[in-house]
């Protein structure tokens, strides 16, 4: 009697951990390593109880200026609260290692599981607490895009405000320059210089492509993207005269109304 019930208690944790786990649409439940959570630094980041710092690979959350917390980025501080909402101090994490180990910072990059087995970086970008960003290599980029351009679409979150909505290329002012901002814009020309492949929006914003990488944008360039509207995101810059983004990641270009 005692080993049925146990027998039955095993199949109950594993079609329990099955369910919870099923939710996860870009990468399956993974433990490269088990890990114990101390503390939430904001939406994006957290501290082990090894004293290690974590960074979420592929997401980038609102940043909370600990020292000033006035100057925090707007909808910070929910972005924080809705990952506390998830986890809490000493709950045993899973993380799953990318191509590249450590960020420029020494912070570890890792894909996080909860302790329900969940994926935080698909749960943050459902809910439209972060943006999808590509910093390192990152082999579930187009997935992670896919979650935010239905966030965006449905402005979920911190996509109802104009600080991270895309900007049209008229909109674009002094107060953008050397800011990270996403631009929507229709294609209206090409033009190779110098070391780029320039894409033309609206007759006068340029996004260069580096021709020695360009292709890794094939599947953007096959298509027949003029007249197209897209989305450009990176460091906004103003340069003889015209505003400019480099694009150095496929990640950094996407159709606004992909088919």
């Amino acid at each position: 009697m005692i080993i049925c019930l146990l027998l039955l208690g095993s199949l109950l944790s594993l079609g329990l951990a099955q369910a919870s786990t099923s939710g996860n649409l870009c990468i399956p439940y993974t433990a490269s390593e088990k890990v114990t959570l101390a503390y939430i630094n904001d939406g994006d980041t957290l501290t082990l109880k090894d004293g290690r710092l974590i960074r979420l690979i592929g997401v980038n959350a609102p940043e909370i200026d600990h020292q000033y917390p006035s100057l925090s980025q707007r909808y910070s501080l929910e972005a924080r609260a809705f990952v506390t909402s998830k986890l809490k101090a000493g709950d045993e994490l899973a993380l799953m290692f990318g191509p590249t180990k450590l960020d420029p910072y020494g912070r570890t990059l890792a894909y996080v599981f909860t302790p329900d087995g969940l994926l935080l970086q698909q749960e943050l970008l459902q809910q439209g607490f972060a943006m999808a960003r590509v910093y390192q290599e990152h082999p579930f980029w187009e997935c992670f895009a896919k979650l935010e351009q239905q966030a965006r679409t449905q402005s979920t979150g911190l996509w109802v405000f104009d600080d991270y909505a895309p900007k049209a290329v008229s909109a674009i002012g002094q107060r953008d320059l050397n800011q990270y901002r996403l631009v929507r814009g229709v294609v209206t020309d090409f033009e190779r210089k110098g070391q780029y492949l320039w894409l033309i929006l609206d007759n006068n914003f340029y996004v260069g492509i580096p021709q020695a990488g360009s292709g890794n944008f094939s599947n953007l360039l096959a298509l027949n993207s003029l007249k197209r509207a897209v989305i450009v995101r990176g460091k906004l810059y103003f340069s003889y005269k015209k505003w400019q983004i480099i694009a150095t990641h496929p990640s950094q270009i996407s159709l606004e109304n992909p088919p």
